[in-house]
């Protein structure tokens, strides 16, 4: 890292009155610190931890640098929250693949990150869970007319993102399948 580089990074924070008198070294670790408090707190990307420690005005050179350096030593890692964060929002909230890509761009993860997690999610078995959640919506709207019925469960299922050929398929299995 250049040093006269940094050393305007200071004079401009020395501008602001945020840090007109630490010297470098402690400039280092309470971007340490804070970057340790927040990954403790819950898994973050390293796009949000560095937009958190941009907002609370440490310089940008000393907080990429602190950034990789955790990357390089396994404390933060994209691709395995990224993943974990797809298998939760799959298995326990039943989103679409084009939903779950669209909240992790929102949560700053890398795109290799984003691909990586959503190749693990084939049609097959979207699919097959736009089927059990038709299935067990379908039985909560019985009470109603058959186009009521058809109508909110697709509204639903578009709502979770799948597609409308994943929906039509969908549907007209919950509706095969609970009438029997």
């Amino acid at each position: 890292m250049d040093i006269n580089a940094f050393l305007k990074d200071i004079e401009s924070a020395e501008r602001a009155n945020k840090y007109s008198l630490k010297s470098v070294d402690s400039l280092e670790e309470d971007v340490r610190q804070a970057l340790l408090k927040l990954i403790e707190r819950s898994g973050k990307s390293s796009g949000q931890l560095r937009t958190l420690l941009l907002d609370k005005e440490f310089p940008v050179q000393l907080v990429d640098q602190m950034i990789e350096r955790f990357i390089e030593v396994g404390l933060i890692d994209d691709f395995a929250l990224a993943k974990i964060l797809t298998e939760s929002a799959v298995s326990r909230k039943a989103k679409a693949k084009s939903v779950i890509a669209r909240e992790l761009r929102a949560k700053y993860f890398p795109q290799d990150a984003i691909d990586a997690a959503l190749a693990e999610i084939d049609s097959e078995s979207e699919l097959e869970a736009a089927k059990t959640l038709a299935e067990s919506r379908y039985r909560q709207l019985l009470k109603l007319d058959p186009e009521v019925r058809t109508r909110r469960l697709s509204s639903f299922l578009m709502r979770k993102g799948y597609s409308s050929s994943v929906v039509w398929a969908a549907v007209r299995h919950a509706s095969g399948e609970v009438t029997r």
